[in-house]
C-alpha cells in the first residue's frame, strides 16, 4: 500500500511540475495560432474576388471599407491602393512578429528585415528609373532596421548606394557588376532577396528549437522558389551558369541549366530534379509572369500542407502569412490591371487562388 501511495504521489508531483512548464512553452504558440486563425477567417474568398474583379477602381474604397484594409485604402487610385497595401502589410508583419514566442524572434525578424529590402529596392529601383529623389523618399515605408540610413542613401547615385551597403547584410556589389553590363535591374533585385534570405536560413539552422522544423520545411520551399525564379529569369536573359550562380542560394542543377537551349527545355529537365514539385503544373510557352505565378501556387499549396501537418504549432502562422501575401498580391494586381483597362475575364487568369 505504501508503495502505491508513493507512486501516486510521485506521479502527481510530476504532473504538477512538468505540465505547467509544458503549458508555459506552448501557450505563446497557441495564442499566436488563435489570432492568425481569426485573421484567416477574414481573408477574401472566391465569391469576394469575383465581386472585386467585376468592380470599377472607383468602388475599391467602399469594397474594403469594413475589412482589415479599410483604413488603408481610401482613394480610388492605384497609387493610394498600392501605398495602402504596403502600410497594411507592414503593420501586420509587426503584429505577427510581436505574437511569435520571443525565443523564435531571431528567426522571425525577417518580417522586419524584409522592409529594409523593400526600401532598398525602392531606392535602387528609383535610381534605375531616374525618379526624382522626393518621389523615391515618398515611396519609402517607415519600417525595418535601416530606415533612417536608407532615407539618406536615396540622395546618392547607384554606385554610392552599393558602396555604402558594403559591410552590411545587403552587400550587392556582384549585382552592380551585372547591372552595369546589362542594365537589367533584376540582378540587383535578386541579390537583395538572396542576402535577406541567407540570414533567415542561417538563423533557423543555428537554432535548435524543435518548433522550427515546420518553419525550416517552409524555408526550403521558399529557397527553392527563389532560386528557380532566378534561374528562369537568367535562362530567359541568356545569362551563363557562372554568372547566375552568384544569385542563387544553391545551384545543384547547373548541368540542366547549361545544356538547355531555352526556358521550355530547362523546365522539362527540371521535372526530373528536386524542383519537380514546383513545376508540376507548368506547361510550355508561358511567359515569365505566368511561370512565376505557377511557382507561387505551389509555394502556397506547400504552406497549406505544412499548416495541416502541424495544426497547433507554427504551421497555421506560416500558412496564414503565405495566404495573406497571396491576397495582397492579388489585390495589387487587380488594381493595376483595372487601371490599365484589362477585362475582368483576363484579370482572373492572373490571380493566385487555390
Amino acid at each position: 500500500m505504501d508503495v502505491l501511495v508513493f507512486v501516486l504521489v510521485a506521479a502527481l508531483a510530476a504532473v504538477v511540475f512538468f505540465v505547467p512548464l509544458y503549458l508555459l512553452r506552448i501557450t505563446p504558440i497557441i495564442y499566436a495560432t488563435a489570432v492568425v486563425k481569426m485573421k484567416e477567417s477574414r481573408l477574401i474568398d472566391d465569391k469576394k474576388y469575383d465581386e472585386l474583379v467585376s468592380s470599377d477602381l472607383e468602388d475599391f474604397p467602399s469594397f474594403f471599407e469594413n475589412t482589415d484594409y479599410g483604413k488603408y485604402i481610401t482613394e480610388p487610385t492605384y497609387e493610394n491602393i498600392e501605398r495602402g497595401l504596403l502600410l497594411h502589410e507592414k503593420d501586420l508583419d509587426y503584429e505577427i512578429f510581436d505574437l511569435v514566442p520571443k525565443d523564435l524572434s531571431g528567426v522571425f525578424d525577417y518580417l522586419i528585415k524584409k522592409w529594409d529590402v523593400a526600401n532598398l529596392r525602392r531606392v535602387l529601383g528609383g535610381l534605375h528609373a531616374g525618379m526624382p529623389v522626393e518621389e523615391v523618399k515618398e515611396g519609402l515605408v517607415e519600417a525595418g532596421y535601416m530606415y533612417d540610413s536608407i532615407q539618406e542613401l536615396s540622395e546618392r547615385d547607384m554606385e554610392e548606394v552599393v558602396s555604402a551597403l558594403e559591410g552590411t547584410p545587403y552587400d550587392i556589389r556582384a549585382g552592380l557588376e551585372e547591372y552595369k553590363a546589362t542594365r537589367n535591374f533584376s540582378f540587383i533585385d535578386l541579390l537583395l532577396k538572396k542576402r535577406m534570405f541567407e540570414r533567415v536560413v542561417e538563423e533557423a539552422i543555428w537554432s535548435r528549437e524543435k518548433k522550427l522544423k515546420t518553419f525550416n520545411d517552409y524555408l526550403q520551399v521558399l529557397a527553392d522558389s527563389l532560386d528557380l525564379n532566378a534561374m528562369l529569369r537568367g535562362k530567359a536573359g541568356r545569362v551563363g551558369a557562372d554568372e547566375i550562380r552568384r544569385f542563387l542560394m544553391k545551384f545543384d542543377v547547373d548541368r540542366e541549366y547549361e545544356e538547355s537551349k531555352d526556358v521550355d527545355e530547362f523546365l522539362v529537365r527540371l521535372k526530373e530534379t528536386r524542383y519537380s514539385y514546383l513545376v508540376v503544373d507548368v506547361g510550355e510557352g508561358l511567359d515569365l509572369m505566368e511561370l512565376e505565378r505557377k511557382i507561387e501556387e505551389q509555394v502556397l499549396r506547400k504552406a497549406k500542407d505544412i499548416s495541416t501537418a502541424e495544426a497547433f504549432g507554427l504551421g497555421p502562422v506560416i500558412s496564414f502569412l503565405a495566404m495573406k501575401e497571396a491576397e495582397i498580391r492579388n489585390i495589387r494586381l487587380i488594381a493595376k490591371l483595372k487601371e490599365e483597362g484589362v477585362s475582368p475575364e483576363k484579370i482572373r487568369e492572373f490571380l493566385l487562388i487555390l
